[in-house]
């Protein structure tokens, strides 16, 4: 079919909120040029679908081409936008939908000698990788999927690390001096006997900052710490309890202040203008990067490695390890094309993230929530399945904490994602269940929020106006306006109006804001407790974010010490073996608290890296005095 020749305009849903405009130059019978304005989709996401299908399209002439790995939505959004190009112009986009498929040429087998082999490039592989160049190691990068970043792109952005001297600048909440109350009122019977030391010395410090009559935002790596080990501190269905284990969580909080200098000297622009939280991190000492989400992290690292001369290799999945004598010494890894790559090395890092993708495992392990439904949704990349503890249980790795799994209370109830509507940070969350009533403290943690809206149906609202949405992370004016228009998220001048459209009795909705706006002014919240407060809800227009609880991260791993070496069911280390991030567990025990995800991986990424060149350093010495 002959199509008029022209330069067409059309919009292709991309991923989460964005609709992402495409130029699509047609000839009579060809795709001559495509042109995707990628401005408002998620970096990193996305980045290698927008140079690989217009490539493929134009190459084969034909819309049959496969949606890139783990970016099947914007993949898919790249199609259809050149389709409503084609129908257009007066051509049938199905008959190009039907077109044979281009061949991809098979590349040959690979082998590979280096210093450290690291597997899985999101954000803990890049600071290993990193942390391993700068002490002049040669180092080889796997990553299954076609490009970088894992789970760490798909992140809002802010790392939790106690910075008091920063922290002192910006004032307290309402809401927050009681909560450190509360906090030092605690029975020291209630602490575990490895942590109570440092709760007494945190109990102190309290005290200390009360009396002082002080206004401004308090924190210290020990209110850290006992948070963090409170925070995970549960109870599966079974009767057993876990916390985070102390040397783990002690190493973390006094090392990720570096880690943030560490990123800073690379690169990594902080926002220091603003303390901030994401949902559950209990409290306000998030670094969060000028640009949007965790892809801050990735792109620094990323063009870091590259330019100081690692080997990435992508597409690439580590198969098996090799071990030798009980020593790890490399992997066997398999390109998409089914092409062997063989890697030699001193090290081998694991980094391939957790399982929080591969729900018929979460299901197999979890012992914490009373079911996970089969077609529950995710806020993980689809790489995220599991793959590096498996390889750890390859050389007789133990595991720990399996069975807790977390779910993230506030994410799309379609598509599992975070940054759909309007996310801003708990002190701003106004929770509202289907008959439009307040059900929980928005301040608590991830578990407690997602308890609470799985006990009032799943599905809920986040209530907001015009003050509240300008406090949203990652988003425009323009994809809110979007997602309003497709329906995904309601705004409406008046509260009645907002209950109609989302189906709540609206004198229901306004007596929940009254009320709750009348906590605001009062600092304290008689019904459910909330611990901190910020904005009042009563500028038009007024929004409401559909929310339902998804799989977020899985908190169980290959068993680490300090160092990250992986240990065996003895406790022994693994020769050659380490591992950090989402892949190793014991750190963040039951629950892991917002914020300390980023921080975890970049601490023990560069831990693992440290370890590494120590003892490859040990044993070069060695080596060459018994020559």
């Amino acid at each position: 079919m002959s199509m008029n020749p022209g330069t067409y305009k059309v919009k292709a849903k991309g991923h989460g909120s964005s609709f992402m405009p495409m130029e699509v130059t047609l000839s009579a019978d060809k795709v001559e040029k495509i042109e995707v304005d990628a401005s408002g989709e998620t970096s990193g996401i996305a980045d290698e679908v927008f140079k690989r299908l217009p490539q493929a399209i134009i190459a084969g002439q034909t819309l049959n081409v496969d949606a890139v790995s783990g970016a099947s939505i914007s993949s898919q959004g790249v199609i259809d936008g050149v389709a409503d190009a084609i129908n257009e112009a007066g051509g049938d986009a199905e008959e190009w939908k039907k077109r044979a498929k281009p061949e991809a040429a098979a590349s040959e087998d690979a082998e590979y000698t280096t210093d450290v082999v690291v597997i899985g490039a999101g954000g803990a592989g890049l600071a290993a990788a990193t942390r391993s160049i700068q002490h002049d190691k040669q180092v080889v990068i796997l990553e299954k999927f076609p490009q970088i970043g894992g789970n760490t792109t798909r992140a809002g952005g802010p790392m939790n690390a106690a910075e008091p001297e920063w922290q002192k600048q910006f004032k307290s909440l309402p809401g927050e001096k009681e909560t450190l109350e509360e906090l030092a009122a605690m029975p020291t019977s209630e602490i575990d006997p490895e942590y109570v030391k440092d709760f007494e010395e945190l109990r102190d410090q309290i005290k200390d900052y009360v009396d002082s009559g002080a206004d401004y935002l308090f924190d210290s790596v020990r209110l850290h710490e006992i948070q963090t080990y409170l925070g995970g501190k549960r109870t599966d269905l079974n009767g057993n309890e876990i916390h985070g284990k102390y040397d783990l969580v002690n190493t973390l909080v006094n090392n990720v202040l570096d880690s943030v200098k560490w990123l800073t000297d690379l690169g990594v622009d902080f926002d220091r203008s603003d303390v901030t939280m994401p949902v559950g991190a209990l409290w306000r000492r998030g670094h969060k990067p000028v640009e949007p989400m965790g892809y801050a992290f990735i792109h620094v690292l990323g063009d870091w490695v590259k330019a100081h001369g690692a080997t990435v290799l992508t597409e690439t999945r580590a198969k098996h390890l090799i071990i030798e004598n009980g020593k790890v010494t490399g992997v066997i890894a398999e390109k998409t094309d089914g092409s062997k790559v063989t890697v030699h090395a001193k090290s081998v890092i694991l980094t391939a993230g957790g399982f929080g993708a591969n729900t018929k495992m979460v299901q197999k392990y979890n012992t914490y929530w009373e079911h996970i439904d089969d077609d529950i949704a995710t806020t993980n990349s689809p790489a995220i399945t599991g793959d590096g503890i498996a390889l750890g249980q390859e050389a007789g790795a133990a595991l720990t904490g399996m069975g807790f799994i977390q779910l993230m209370p506030v994410s799309d109830p379609v598509t599992g994602e975070l940054f759909t509507g309007l996310q801003t940070p708990p002190e701003n969350f106004i929770m509202v269940n289907k008959e439009g009533k307040r059900f929980v403290n928005e301040f608590a943690e991830r578990d407690t929020l997602a308890k609470a809206a799985i006990a009032n149906g799943g599905l809920f609202y986040l209530i907001a106006d015009d003050e509240i949405k300008k406090t949203a992370y990652n988003t425009t004016q323009e994809s809110i306006d979007a997602q309003v228009a497709a329906g995904t998220l309601f705004r409406d001048d008046t509260l009645e109006g907002l209950a109609k459209q989302v189906g709540m009795d609206p004198e229901v909705l306004v007596n929940t804001i009254k009320k709750y706006n009348s906590y605001v002014d009062a600092g304290h919240d008689p019904e459910f407790g909330k611990s901190a407060f910020h904005l009042k809800c009563e500028k038009a227009p007024f929004y409401a974010t559909p929310r339902k609880p998804a799989i977020h991260h899985t908190m169980g791993g290959l068993v680490i010490d300090t160092k990250a070496h992986v240990l065996d069911e003895e406790g022994h280390v693994i020769p050659g073996l380490y591992s950090a991030g989402e892949n190793a567990g014991g750190l963040h025990a039951g629950n892991r608290l917002g914020g300390n995800s980023l921080a975890d991986i970049f601490t023990f990424g560069r831990i693992a890296a440290d370890t590494a060149n120590e003892e490859n350093a040990t044993v070069d010495a060695a080596s060459g005095a018994s020559h």
